[in-house]
């Protein structure tokens, strides 16, 4: 009963709030305009990302309702979850109205993932039993450190068609619940119900023809909570068990900002500066549309999705 009301509240508060902040949007002129590296041919209000975050808190106090034990057994946990994407929204906001600077956006990004760590989220291990496990002892911090700024990002460069950031990042979050519907890890279950219901009733105002767009608002926060998840780590572990297969979902995010460092590397362009030849920007010159080239991302993360699924089910097995 938990899981249906966090999933209904968190999916109603974004449906329901994101049509008047889309009201203030364009009553304060919060729009992204187009430009060589838009694919929308008309301005667009921001700050979406903002209803995501409402719709996904209410989830959260959702849990502390229904749930007191476990908020109270996790509440350093969830405190710590929660002060950091809260501070990433904020820088998202400032960017959305404002603009900021590569730089200044990846030392803010850095010091958040930094107090994310220190609340718990923390990459020691992995493993594969029967095969082989990797303790990353000392290293852990920084490969931690790496993951969580670079999935926010990810995230954020993904962001370029409608619908697409919101939806891959809503089939993510429905293959985590299932990893924690397999191991009884109910913080797992609980934060990736919220980031679902969220994500996924956004999608009624991002899908293609977009009316709002999340932003860095939404995309920065996206990225950050999704990649906690990844190296939250159960008291009943040993290992990070999320951490692959969640590496395995996120594989088309993390192909194409690779890819995308690689080619400015090689053609000598600053890494921080944005371009418009990202994966999604390859179909659109193929010549397919926004719906079919969000279509077959979807299609392509449910299918890692899938295989994801196999390989932890497969592993817990063992």
């Amino acid at each position: 009963m938990p899981y249906f009301f966090i999933v209904a509240v968190s999916f109603t508060i974004v449906f329901l709030i994101t049509p008047v902040i889309r009201y203030l949007a364009l009553k304060f002129y919060v729009i992204d305009k187009t430009g060589y590296r838009k694919i929308h041919k008309k301005v667009v209000t921001k700050l979406g990302g903002l209803a995501i975050y409402l719709g996904a808190l209410g989830g959260f106090i959702t849990i502390a309702v229904l749930d007191p034990g476990f908020f109270a057994s996790y509440y350093f946990t969830i405190l710590g979850l929660l002060i950091g994407v809260t501070l990433m929204l904020i820088l998202g906001i400032y960017d959305d109205l404002q603009g900021s600077s590569a730089l200044l956006k990846l030392v803010i990004q850095i010091i958040i993932s930094l107090l994310i760590i220190k609340s718990g989220f923390l990459l020691k291990s992995i493993s594969i039993p029967g095969l082989f496990c990797i303790e990353f002892g000392e290293f852990s911090v920084l490969l931690t450190l790496f993951w969580l700024v670079g999935i926010t990002n990810a995230v954020n460069l993904m962001d370029g068609l409608d619908g697409l950031a919101a939806g891959v990042i809503g089939i993510a979050a429905f293959f985590i619940c299932i990893f924690g519907l397999t191991l009884g890890d109910n913080f797992i279950i609980y934060v990736s119900l919220a980031l679902a219901g969220a994500s996924l009733a956004f999608l009624k105002y991002n899908f293609y023809p977009a009316k709002i767009f999340m932003g860095d608002t939404g995309s920065l926060f996206l990225g950050l909570i999704v990649a906690c998840l990844a190296v939250y780590q159960p008291n009943s572990r040993q290992d990070n068990p999320y951490f692959i297969p969640t590496l395995i979902i996120l594989f088309l995010p993390i192909l194409d900002t690779t890819l995308a460092i690689i080619r400015r590397i090689l053609k000598k362009k600053n890494i921080f500066i944005g371009d418009a030849s990202h994966v999604h920007h390859y179909f659109i010159k193929k010549g397919f549309n926004q719906p079919k080239t969000v279509g077959i991302f979807y299609l392509l993360t449910f299918i890692l999705g899938v295989i994801s699924l196999s390989l932890f089910l497969s592993l817990n097995r063992l």
